[in-house]
């Protein structure tokens, strides 16, 4: 919640740079409007129950524990070109300034 807190208030930042937002996670589609509801989020958040985007870009853990496998969805953010390329990943997320360093990168990004 505080990540998606950081990027709400980032946001304007975000637009001004070209930049759009959106979140992603395994919660029902009704969950995810509940949550962007509450926190007033000005950009999607989306739904992915069946973890089919999680695993094309990599943002699944799995775990196995006493024979059972697990599926986590691991914090992971991906910054993408105009040109639709993948730009950059962060794999360990720490929320505190994230949203600052995915900002900086995405106007170097641009300024390249």
């Amino acid at each position: 919640m505080r990540e998606l807190r950081e990027f709400r208030g980032a946001h304007g930042a975000f637009q001004a740079a070209g930049v759009g937002l959106a979140g992603i996670n395994a919660d029902t589609l009704a969950g995810n409007l509940t949550w962007s509801d509450r926190l007033r989020l000005p950009y999607p958040l989306l739904s992915d129950p069946e973890r089919v985007a999680a695993d094309a870009f990599g943002g699944l853990m799995r775990l196995g524990i006493g024979g059972w496998t697990i599926e986590l969805f691991r914090r992971r953010t991906i910054l993408a070109g105009r040109d639709g390329m993948i730009a950059a990943i962060w794999d360990k997320v720490h929320v505190g300034g994230h949203a600052a360093q995915v900002l900086a990168a995405a106007r170097a990004l641009e300024g390249a």
